[in-house]
């Protein structure tokens, strides 16, 4: 009984929705079926997909089927048949291309039957204009430099001065830069290279009064640094002079030939010392005096310990066969040698005897 009731409901929804869609001029029942009506058809659910199908394969459509409407319909239920009729309904009532309008032609006056709720209309914008290319505005043009004195641009401080090496310079070293008229030059670029020396930096900028000042070190060789600037085409040199550093260590010769830790010596043939001393980087040092001893007098004398105009001297006499130890200090440093004297005078000394 419920399914009766059920099926005669249906029957007067189609009867209904027949009558309320009925236009003019055409008989009732075949008004095309909107989405609205396929939707409400699944959703009761009392009307068998075969006689769905038969409905949309005598009434058509109103409306043109989506991707999306299928989708909504397959989701309410719908299948294959339903699918078929929808798909053969569309291809009957495909619209004809549609006739370009010219922009002169009078607009069509609106249709007196309305679009249907479902249907979506596009709305194509008219194409933007081209925006105008943009301006490049001219780059700025440069103030031509103002040219250079070449008497004026110079080093001014710090030139000629001694110092130690490894070390700075006592006084700054500074070079200016100056135009023709006298003025400073602010802000011009300065190239700096040394020989026998070294740069924090090898670029400067001249500041308001138009200098830079150089940060140099002095060294490592004792003698002359060479510092050199270029500005644009002028090149300018000053000339520091590095002396040695504090005495690093002692070296003591034999005639020609240097000792190293251990000398041997003929017996009584007396032998002279030149001393002199060395800096960290290799540098000699003067050493004015020298003192000396031995650890054994009777193994090996020390007759002089002193200095001349050459620097330090220490005169030595093998006295007897044996080992002992030679100690030669100078300017606060200590060098410790072993020194054997030799029993047979021709058995090859390392510190011959002085012609």
């Amino acid at each position: 009984m419920p399914a009766a009731v059920a099926r005669q409901f249906t029957c007067v929804s189609l009867l209904l929705l027949a009558g309320a869609r009925q236009a003019p001029g055409q008989s009732s029942g075949t008004e095309p079926l909107r989405k609205t009506d396929l939707v409400r058809l699944l959703t009761v659910g009392t009307i068998g997909s075969a006689e769905l199908a038969a409905l949309v394969q005598r009434n058509c459509l109103g409306f043109a089927p989506t991707e999306r409407d299928r989708a909504d319909l397959v989701s309410l239920g719908a299948d294959t048949a339903l699918l078929r009729a929808l798909e053969a309904c569309a291809r009957r009532t495909a619209p004809a291309a549609p006739v370009p309008v010219q922009r002169a032609a009078r607009p069509r006056p609106p249709r007196a039957r309305r679009s249907p709720a479902d249907t979506a209309r596009r709305v194509v914008a008219p194409h933007a204009a081209s925006p105008p290319p943009p301006v490049v505005a001219a780059p700025p043009r440069v103030a031509p430099r103002p040219p250079l004195s070449t008497t004026l641009t110079a080093f001014v401080l710090g030139v000629g001065q001694h110092g130690l090496v490894g070390t700075r310079p006592t006084l700054p070293l500074v070079f200016q830069v100056r135009d023709t008229a006298g003025g400073p030059v602010s802000g011009e670029v300065v190239a700096l290279g040394v020989t026998n020396g070294r740069l924090g930096s090898t670029r400067a900028l001249t500041d308001s009064s138009g200098r830079v000042g150089v940060d140099l070190t002095l060294g490592p060789k004792a003698g002359a640094t060479v510092i050199r600037a270029t500005v644009r085409t002028l090149v300018r040199e000053a000339t520091l002079y590095p002396e040695p550093g504090t005495t690093a260590r002692l070296l003591l010769r034999c005639g020609d030939t240097p000792v190293e830790r251990r000398v041997s010596f003929a017996l009584e043939s007396p032998v002279v010392f030149r001393v002199t001393g060395q800096d960290a980087f290799g540098n000699a040092v003067p050493v004015p005096r020298v003192a000396a001893a031995t650890g054994d007098k009777g193994v090996l004398r020390v007759d002089y310990a002193g200095g001349d105009s050459l620097g330090g001297v220490v005169r030595v006499t093998p006295r007897e066969p044996g080992s002992t130890s030679l100690v030669v200090v100078a300017s606060g440093r200590r060098e410790d040698i072993t020194a054997v004297v030799l029993q047979n005078r021709d058995s090859g000394a390392s510190c011959p005897r002085p012609g």
